[in-house]
């Protein structure tokens, strides 16, 4: 099978190339460039910027062909409509990565049908000005228009070592220099979702018949407290928590319990890890290797400021 990753060097595209390489797959990545290539001549390349229809149009205009195209980095309908477009013909099927935030205002045990991106009203304006607004008309767009097959991939929290939004080197940081966690009592559950398995469920969606709309998380749920107690285990630490007030100083915090459910995709056969079963490698390898991340800008905060 021949794969196109459209930002495959990023945080999630690197563990997602990597499956697919694993797997025996053919890759190119289309990339601005900004970011290292770790995988040399393993893969082909292709030099775009994601966020203009001109440049995606020249770069897919030649008689190349995909079984399948992920889009990890589409923000906004705009990007999603400029990427179809461009590669019109050029495809099989369509995965695109989207978030728990299209669930903005939910609470509870969320499943895939809290939102319905064909029910969204006012969704094909490409003038998104949230990061919620832009995943969720994104989706409609999708939705709506795709001409071949997708899959959409709706992820909570992504947690690894080098995590490009730096929230997960955040709280390790904090741990190691005996900083306070302070939490709004009560504290809400939520799951998150291992970096290594958000790669292996994108290439899983990719390669096989599955299609539609899937949460894609840990089955387990905790308190943000929960989670950072379980970091500083692994790092031997006792973390300084505190409780009451109307703030938490964790980004990691919920007022509500938030919770994605992967009933759907565990009945098709896919299994995610519980949280401890991966939350100490990874506290343990950022503190080794500190707060830098080797991953390409988080395009999100510059299009959302």
């Amino acid at each position: 099978m021949k794969a196109l990753v459209l930002g495959g060097t990023g945080f999630i595209g690197r563990r997602l190339v990597a499956n697919l390489l694993s797997g025996g797959h053919e890759v190119a990545l289309a990339t601005s460039g900004k970011s290292t290539n770790p995988f040399g001549n393993k893969v082909s390349t292709i030099t775009v910027d994601r966020f203009s229809g001109e440049s995606l149009s020249r770069a897919f205009s030649g008689d190349g062909y995909y079984d399948v195209a992920f889009d990890t980095i589409g923000y906004r309908s705009i990007d999603v409509k400029n990427s179809l477009d461009a590669l019109d013909g050029k495809t099989g099927k369509y995965v695109y990565i989207s978030s728990a935030a299209v669930y903005a205002g939910s609470s509870g045990v969320l499943t895939e049908d809290h939102f319905d991106p064909a029910k969204l009203e006012n969704s094909e304006s490409g003038l998104e000005k949230t990061y919620h607004e832009g995943k969720q008309v994104s989706e409609a767009y999708i939705v709506r228009n795709a001409s071949v097959p997708y899959a959409i991939a709706r992820f909570p929290n992504v947690m690894g070592y080098d995590d490009s939004t730096m929230r997960f080197q955040e709280h390790i940081s904090r741990l190691m220099n005996g900083e306070e966690f302070h939490f709004q009592e009560p504290e809400g559950r939520r799951n998150c979702v291992w970096v290594e398995d958000a790669g292996k469920f994108l290439e899983w969606l990719g390669t096989t018949a599955n299609e539609g709309i899937f949460n894609g998380a840990c089955p387990d749920a905790l308190k943000a407290s929960g989670f950072i107690g379980k970091m500083a285990e692994a790092l031997g630490t006792n973390p300084r928590l505190t409780y009451g007030g109307e703030k938490s100083n964790s980004r990691y915090s919920a007022i509500t319990d938030f919770i994605l459910s992967v009933k759907k995709a565990e009945e098709r056969g896919f299994r995610f890890h519980e949280t401890s079963e991966w939350i100490g490698k990874e506290a343990r390898r950022a503190r080794e290797y500190g707060k830098a991340s080797p991953n390409s800008p988080e395009y999100a905060s510059k299009l959302f400021p």
